[in-house]
């Protein structure tokens, strides 16, 4: 793997993009960071908005994460199979990340916007897809690290799914923070983060497996 002439440019095309992104958007990252878990009612409009800018600084970093994410699970194919996959899975694979991702997004939006306030809906929207870009800025490094020293390899796997695990503790409690459901709502919010983040995730992790 660390041979392959078009692993290692896709990874050097993707590394100066990532370093492109967080320089132009540091400042922006640092302040979603720091108001992610603001336990606020009401939300000022630079708050639930997005920019175009920080919109397709975003949409790249979970792109750039969803080529990680399949870079490495190639690896892992590669690793196990005789001959070695073509390189038409990693962009199947990265499809399949991507329509999760965006089927995530659009059902919350339909939930968000038919019983919950607008505001809060669409905070919870730019939680969620700023959550999967934080991810994705993690997984990065560690696709990095696939390809350049594929004998880490089940360290690498094991730390990414540990990241996007705690991910998911993370947007649990962003669900509680920012929705602020009564005592006996609580059930029906975990069912509801259950149905549409955990339950399609592992239905993906099911389908990769059985590739």
């Amino acid at each position: 793997m660390a041979n392959d002439d078009i692993i290692i440019l896709i990874a050097v095309a993707l590394f100066v993009l990532f370093t492109f992104i967080l320089y132009r958007s540091r400042m922006v990252i640092a302040y979603k960071f720091n108001t992610f878990f603001s336990s606020r009612q009401t939300y000022a409009a630079n708050e639930i908005s997005t920019s175009n800018a920080e919109f397709v600084d975003i949409l790249l970093l979970i792109i750039i994460g969803g080529l990680s994410a399949s870079i490495i699970a190639y690896r892992g194919f590669a690793a196990q199979s005789n001959p070695e996959p073509h390189y038409g899975l990693v962009m199947l694979m990265f499809l399949g990340f991507v329509t999760l991702i965006a089927f995530k997004g659009l059902t919350y939006s339909l939930v968000n916007w038919t019983f919950f306030q607008p505001d809060r809906g669409r905070n919870w929207l730019s939680a969620f897809f700023f959550s999967e870009a934080i991810v994705s800025m993690f997984a990065f490094p560690l696709a990095l690290l696939c390809v350049f020293g594929p004998q880490a390899l089940t360290n690498i796997t094991y730390c990414l799914i540990g990241i996007v695990i705690l991910q998911k503790i993370i947007l649990l409690f962003k669900l509680y923070v920012n929705f602020r459901p009564k005592r006996y709502g609580c059930l029906l919010f975990f069912l509801y983060f259950c149905s549409v983040e955990i339950m399609p995730s592992l239905m993906a992790w099911h389908l990769l497996t059985k590739i």
